[in-house]
């Protein structure tokens, strides 16, 4: 499988390892693996996720740090959408 970010996709990341950074660099940079490894496996087990209410949206958690990975699958391709951290406050819906 292909994987691709979407910009917010992409922005969520560099928010989440900057924020992490400015108290401890060590720290982003685990975090910074362990969300690429967890991607990393959705290429090759795309359906490890739980399916959400929107359908066709899945949701795998990066342990151990609990940051929620959303994403779907096109074709032959894992389309990372959002990353999020439970505890994080999102922005309403439209």
């Amino acid at each position: 499988m292909k994987l691709r970010f979407t910009s917010t996709a992409r922005a969520d990341i560099a928010a989440i390892l900057s924020r992490i950074a400015e108290g401890n660099p060590t720290a982003a940079s685990s975090v910074a693996a362990t969300i690429k490894a967890t991607v990393a496996r959705l290429r090759s087990f795309p359906f490890i996720g739980a399916e959400t209410d929107d359908r066709g949206v899945y949701m795998r958690i990066a342990r151990p740090y609990h940051y929620l990975i959303f994403y779907q699958i096109v074709d032959e391709t894992v389309i990372v959408r959002n990353v999020g951290h439970p505890a994080r406050r999102r922005p309403p819906g439209p």
